[in-house]
């Protein structure tokens, strides 16, 4: 909007970097699922569909993929946050970690009606999932198509 397209550039390709995988729920030193939607959005902003929809398509594959896993405890991972091994219920965690991993595969699709419902459903069962909050809110105002 400052008329700096080449800097502008510049950031875009910067913010494309990263780990190229989809993180499990667990560890803190992961990289955050949001920031593969930010890698493809940057690519769509680059003018690269293909790499920016095989991020979106990367997010919704792997909620989709691990909707139905169960959580398998190791508790020699040391990397772990202490309170997560006395959380009640680590499957539904998981399982709500793949919806909204599948709800930010579609909000970059442009598919913002599902991305809502994957949100709206993530909400329903912890109402403090600050980031299903944040992009339920943005779905309305994020025109990524």
């Amino acid at each position: 909007m400052q008329g700096k397209e080449e800097e502008a550039k510049k950031c875009y390709e910067l913010a494309t970097l990263g780990a190229s995988e989809v993180a499990g729920m667990l560890y803190y030193y992961d990289q955050p699922a949001d920031m593969l939607l930010y890698q493809g959005l940057s690519y769509k902003k680059l003018s690269d569909e293909k790499k920016a929809r095989a991020k979106f398509d990367m997010l919704l594959e792997y909620g989709e993929t691990h909707m139905g896993d169960t959580f398998k405890q190791d508790y020699f991972a040391v990397s772990m946050p202490d309170f997560a091994i006395f959380d009640e219920d680590m499957t539904k965690k998981n399982r709500l970690h793949c919806l909204y991993v599948s709800g930010l595969g579609r909000l970059g699709l442009g598919d913002t009606k599902k991305a809502l419902k994957d949100f709206d459903e993530v909400l329903k069962e912890d109402k403090c999932h600050q980031n299903a909050l944040l992009y339920k809110n943005e779905c309305d105002s994020i025109k990524i198509l």
